[in-house]
């Protein structure tokens, strides 16, 4: 037993890195434990354990060697000795997994497919195994036991708190900026900075950028040459669309850029609100909503503002709702309801009569008509709409 609990220590300090000399005081302190409960040992007899040899020597109170006592004392040392270990070494591998992996919280890392836990991956990250939670997969995702894995560093728990230590993602946002920051040196080296991203992992992912040095094209340093940097990280992303956005301290251009590929011809802004109606060709329509909607969801999360599109046709016809709809009332009130967002006749019949009068030269009786002739309004041209089993147009 002395002899292979010393090429034990010297494995586990070796190999995982847990001082020897940690484990040996662990080891004697559990033993006089147990001796005092099963044996009666005496409160004033301590137990030293020879760091070279394993041999356990009883001291008395002076510190002096004495005969040990007449209790099984080796049978019981072996039975402990595999327990306070075992339990000292688990706790010892949790400490130094999150000293060692704290300071890496953030970060991307590459690691080993270990095995699969129902939905979820554990990953081997060499002296420590992390988990990958299946909500933090991307749809796409497809790896087999033994192949590699990056992932973004989601979290390191402290030890005691859960199975795993290390909590995994490949679809929190900024797993895509270290992803960049990884393929585009001029990042790195602060030529390029990223201002925001917005993302719905699996599908897209919007990232707006600025150039320290004006001469410099964000856009295209960020894209490379013949799309290759796209390319690799896309690939790494199994799949995701990525689109480089031009960052504008002009909120009427960021906001035209956030919405890319499509191009918008005139924004409306509520500064208040942080509102914004955009303005595109009717054939830019469903470019500039994309595909259920996430292209303006992610244009309106990246520029932090709520952003509605508009057919051309559509604001020209009902840009001014007091004009085409309220007879009566002049381009002075009208030009008043577009500056504050209010465009369309959608817009003026979901507001509330609040909102309304806070315009200038709008009081709450005209308030109240606007919104309720925008209603009617809407409703007649859903009616009509349903009569001709057309595709009617969204007032």
């Amino acid at each position: 037993m002395k002899k292979e609990l010393i090429v034990l220590l010297d494995y586990w300090e070796k190999e995982k890195g847990i001082d020897k000399t940690f484990l040996l005081s662990a080891l004697e302190s559990g033993l006089l434990t147990v001796y005092r409960k099963k044996a009666n040992l005496d409160e004033s007899i301590s137990i030293k354990i020879d760091p070279e040899t394993g041999d356990i020597k009883f001291l008395n109170e002076k510190g002096e060697i004495i005969p040990p006592p007449s209790f099984p004392w080796e049978r019981i040392a072996a039975q402990t000795a595999k327990h306070v270990i075992m339990q000292r070494l688990r706790e010892a591998e949790k400490s130094t997994v999150y000293n060692e992996f704290k300071k890496l919280e953030g970060t991307v890392v590459s690691g080993r497919v270990e095995r699969f836990e129902d939905d979820n991956i554990v990953v081997s990250l060499g002296k420590a195994e992390a988990l990958l939670p299946h909500l933090h997969k991307l749809e796409n995702d497809h790896f087999r036991v033994g192949g590699p894995i990056t992932a973004y560093i989601l979290e390191v728990r402290k030890p005691n708190k859960g199975v795993y230590q290390i909590i995994l993602s490949r679809t929190h946002p900024d797993f895509v900026r270290c992803l960049l920051e990884k393929e585009v040196p001029e990042i790195s080296e602060g030529i390029v900075k990223i201002k925001e991203i917005a993302r719905f992992p699996g599908d897209l992912v919007k990232i707006a950028v600025f150039s320290t040095i004006p001469k410099i094209d964000p856009v295209g340093t960020c894209v490379g040459e013949k799309a290759s940097r796209m390319k690799n990280i896309m690939k790494e992303l199994s799949g995701e669309k990525v689109e480089i956005i031009l960052w504008d301290k002009d909120i009427n251009k960021y906001i035209l850029n956030s919405l890319s590929p499509a191009t918008g011809k005139k924004v409306i802004i509520n500064e208040k609100k942080k509102e914004a109606v955009v303005v595109v060709e009717d054939s830019q329509i469903f470019l500039a909503v994309g595909k259920r909607g996430q292209n303006v969801r992610l244009a309106s999360k990246l520029t932090g503002w709520d952003i509605r599109v508009v057919r051309e046709s559509e604001y020209e016809s009902m840009g001014k709702p007091a004009i085409a709809v309220i007879e009566g009332v002049d381009e002075k009130i009208a030009t008043e309801l577009a500056k504050y967002g209010y465009s369309s006749i959608k817009s003026l019949a979901e507001a509330s009569v609040e909102e309304i009068k806070k315009i200038p030269s709008i009081d709450e009786g005209m308030a109240e008509q606007l919104i309720m002739k925008a209603k009617e309004y809407r409703e007649k041209m859903v009616k009509e709409n349903n009569e001709s089993k057309g595709p009617g147009e969204e007032v």
